[in-house]
């Protein structure tokens, strides 16, 4: 009876805890991240029509077109500005909303261009290009781009990672789930990798992205359609002060951007970006997106 009795005291004690530990994680907004759709052909796309504040403080948007903004898609009232890229121009958990690449960029602008962000975590150019090929109304709605390049970016699709990483719906228990994304990746060895793929770039693959910027130049019109800006992490910001390029496929991109009429804003380049603008090896600090948005801002201006 007594062991009986200890066992009920125990499932009772962790049922309790299980509550506790549930209502605290929801309550803190831990769980409070955008969701994802998965499929083959784009890996995976930001749910549309979504938001939220994680940690009750860092709030994001997804319109009805997945793209990283509150505003909902209506391309007809002004200049269409799209701002192509990955986590950079996404931003992601770190970030309030107003401290991302896409809202600073359209504070920059003004309000008679509209900035439409397209980006998720961990993409490609490869990635970047199939959104694009399945929104052509998007495409031929565009005035001018911002397309940004990373190493690796014509290298391959970049999967999908899981429910840990980009997941598809939210945890039913979502103190496991911070558990595993959050904590045991500290002791055990998953693959919680958040970054783009790296490697040899593709034939395919830049053949596509080409032909998806004489689309977006042929949808503009303008003498300069365009703008490839190319970011590298903080290792490579660093080789590239002593001479090392970190640009593998500088010469095809030159080759694109003189072809079509676009300007290359090389952000490792600029005398205004330094290490401190990197809040860890990858992703811009908020003074860091301020200073990128003002870079890319300044190019867009001559550019227009």
């Amino acid at each position: 009876m007594k062991i009986k009795n200890a066992l009920q005291r125990m499932l009772v004690a962790g049922a309790c805890l299980l509550l506790i530990s549930e209502l605290a994680v929801r309550w803190i907004g831990l769980v409070d991240f955008p969701i994802y759709t998965v499929d083959s052909g784009i890996g995976y796309l930001p749910a549309p029509n979504q938001s939220g504040k994680f940690l009750n403080k860092n709030a994001w948007y997804f319109n009805g077109r997945s793209m990283a903004t509150d505003v909902p898609w209506n391309p007809g009232n002004k200049r269409n500005l799209l701002l192509i890229g990955n986590s950079i121009v996404m931003g992601g958990n770190a970030y309030d909303q107003p401290d991302k690449l896409g809202p600073l960029l359209q504070a920059q602008l003004g309000l008679q261009i509209a900035v439409w962000p397209i980006a998720a975590g961990a993409w490609s150019n490869v990635n970047e290009n199939v959104y694009l090929q399945r929104n052509p109304d998007v495409v031929q709605a565009s005035n001018f781009f911002v397309w940004e390049y990373m190493h690796g970016g014509f290298s391959q699709l970049s999967p999908d990672r899981g429910q840990y990483v980009f997941p598809s719906e939210k945890p039913v228990l979502a103190s496991w789930y911070v558990l595993r994304r959050y904590v045991l990746p500290k002791f055990i060895e998953f693959n919680m990798n958040e970054l783009p793929p790296t490697g040899l770039s593709n034939r395919d693959n830049v053949r596509q992205f080409e032909n998806m910027v004489a689309r977006l130049c042929a949808a503009s019109g303008a003498k300069t359609p365009g703008i490839l800006f190319l970011y590298p992490g903080r290792d490579e910001y660093m080789g590239m002060q002593k001479g090392v390029d970190y640009v593998p496929d500088r010469k095809e991109l030159e080759r694109i951007a003189t072809r079509y009429g676009l300007k290359i804003v090389d952000v490792a380049s600029q005398a205004e970006w330094s290490l401190e603008m990197y809040r860890e090896g990858t992703h811009p600090t908020v003074e860091g997106n301020k200073m990128l948005a003002g870079i890319l801002a300044k190019a867009v201006r001559q550019a227009l």
